[in-house]
């Protein structure tokens, strides 16, 4: 079912989330990851009925019309 399932976080069995370190120039805090591709930071949250997916921009742009047609809420840009 793509990253869309309802049980997608519990076949990976991973938190969608890092901490990066509190350095000088950093931006220290907590940062989501994509459910995509799990390598870049999360831009928007996909809210469905199963809970909340977040993506990067390059998999939001590319499964908007989807997203839109399966009547899921896209939410803001996180991280900026």
């Amino acid at each position: 079912m793509g990253i869309f399932s309802a049980n997608h976080h519990s076949q990976t069995g991973r938190m969608p989330m890092t901490v990066e370190e509190d350095r000088p120039g950093s931006r220290a805090g907590l940062q989501i990851m994509c459910d995509g591709c799990h390598a870049a930071r999360a831009k928007v949250e996909v809210i469905t009925d199963a809970g909340s997916i977040f993506l990067c921009q390059h998999h939001q742009k590319r499964h908007r019309s989807s997203i839109l047609a399966a009547g899921h809420q896209i939410r803001g840009r996180l991280g900026d």
